[in-house]
């Protein structure tokens, strides 16, 4: 967190990028915006990597999961909220929430053991 706060500024490229793939919770398409700023996907890359710490990929990964995660309270139907943030089942939410978390999301919501 002190680098975010006391580190260089992002390029514009890329905290606009930033910008996009949170603000979609990770639902917008990489190739789509590194066209949309001009460069390459590859130089993309490389400079959120470089700027972020992460990839655009990996970023829009955790926000898909995090919107994921913000809905599955309330949820009836986990399915849905999987089709909702981009999933393409719920088995896929399944291995981002142990992937990314180290839980399922049955765990995750039950809280600390």
């Amino acid at each position: 967190m002190t680098r975010l706060r006391h580190g260089p500024a992002p390029t514009r490229q890329v905290h606009g990028t930033w910008r996009r793939v949170t603000g979609s919770a990770g639902r917008v398409r990489i190739d789509a915006l590194a066209d949309e700023v001009g460069w390459t996907r590859r130089h993309l890359d490389a400079g959120f990597r470089e700027q972020i710490g992460l990839s655009p990929k990996k970023v829009a990964r955790i926000a898909r999961l995090h919107r994921a995660a913000s809905l599955l309270p309330g949820a009836s139907d986990w399915a849905e909220v999987a089709h909702t943030c981009g999933y393409a089942d719920q088995p896929h939410l399944n291995r981002d929430f142990r992937a990314l978390t180290g839980c399922t999301p049955t765990e995750y919501l039950a809280g600390p053991a």
